[in-house]
């Protein structure tokens, strides 16, 4: 699964873009954002695989450039150095300043050839997915702040409103009212796989699958956990 992170402020333009990328692979991960603070916050918190940039997002501003300013920026972040950018735009004299100085693969002028900019974005989610750095997770819970490391994370469940995170260590952390899809955003991790309606699971940590009787073996000894029926062919797909 890759993350990709549209900035566009045309609605229309936004949409078709959105479409393209969502015909490569429903499960890539589509950030759209028409303004650069939105979409500065998504690039920190987030490791996006593949930035595609207007340039021109105040067209009513003479001059403006926002687009190239905000790859500028994240060019300043160390794992975005080499981060694929796919420049959408109509002004044709930046075409030579994102190439030299920013570093850009492509650059494709509107109105744009839907199958060639499908196929660029298909080129640039080839490259390399980044490494991703151990993250600590933060849970308030009776007024105390509870921290858990992601990489010691062995599976997670919720049952009656409260999510149960289960470590490596042997320890249980019940958090109450965090829900699982607040839980996977919060560790953007592409380790964590739902494998059920209420359960996710850390992929570094299982020992072997048994898809046809929906039962999953975590290493280490720790019990089993149960695919639903519903993520079957999902949970199949994900570990291919």
């Amino acid at each position: 699964m890759k993350k990709i992170l549209i900035l566009e402020d045309n609605y229309a333009a936004m949409e078709h873009l959105v479409s393209l990328a969502s015909e490569l692979d429903i499960q890539n991960s589509l950030f759209r954002c028409d303004n650069i603070k939105d979409a500065y916050q998504y690039a920190l918190e987030r490791d996006i695989d593949l930035f595609i940039i207007d340039v021109i997002l105040e067209p009513g501003s003479p001059g403006d450039s926002s687009g190239l300013k905000f790859v500028d920026s994240i060019r300043k972040i160390e794992r975005y150095v080499f981060t694929p950018v796919i420049f959408v735009t109509s002004l044709e004299d930046a075409k030579m300043y994102t190439y030299e100085k920013l570093h850009c693969y492509s650059f494709v002028e509107k109105p744009f050839d839907p199958e060639k900019v499908k196929e660029l974005m298909r080129q640039c989610l080839k490259f390399p997915v980044n490494s991703q750095p151990s993250k600590t997770l933060y849970f308030r819970k009776d007024g105390i702040i509870l921290s858990v490391n992601s990489e010691d994370i062995v599976y997670v469940s919720t049952q009656n409103h409260i999510l149960e995170i289960y470590t490596r260590q042997g320890d249980m952390l019940s958090i109450p009212y965090i829900t699982l899809k607040k839980f996977l955003a919060e560790a953007d991790s592409e380790d964590m796989i739902q494998c059920s309606r209420s359960t996710v699971v850390n992929k570094k940590f299982i020992q072997n699958v048994d898809i046809p009787n929906q039962m999953i073996q975590l290493r280490g000894g720790m019990e089993s956990v149960e695919i639903g029926i519903m993520y079957k062919k999902y949970f199949r797909e994900l570990l291919e």
